[in-house]
């Protein structure tokens, strides 16, 4: 996906990589829905199980802004 500020390469690589990074989170939160639904995780472990993705997609998001922009996170 190409950034849609229309900057430098550095800002449409950051872009790109928080794009899929998003995509990435969006996936894995639907197989834990679909678990819970199938009723081979309980609510409390799907919410746990939440909670970790979103803490490594946050980890991610801000190492990639520190890695392509070189910002502090």
């Amino acid at each position: 996906m190409n950034n849609p500020t229309g900057t430098g390469d550095k800002h449409s690589a950051y872009f790109d990589a928080i794009h899929q990074a998003d995509e990435d989170l969006a996936e894995a939160l639907g197989h834990i829905r679909a678990q819970e639904e199938a009723g081979r995780i309980t609510p409390a472990g799907a919410a746990a199980e939440r909670s970790g993705l979103l803490e490594r997609h946050l980890q991610l998001c801000a190492r990639l802004r520190r890695e392509l922009l070189g910002e502090p996170s």
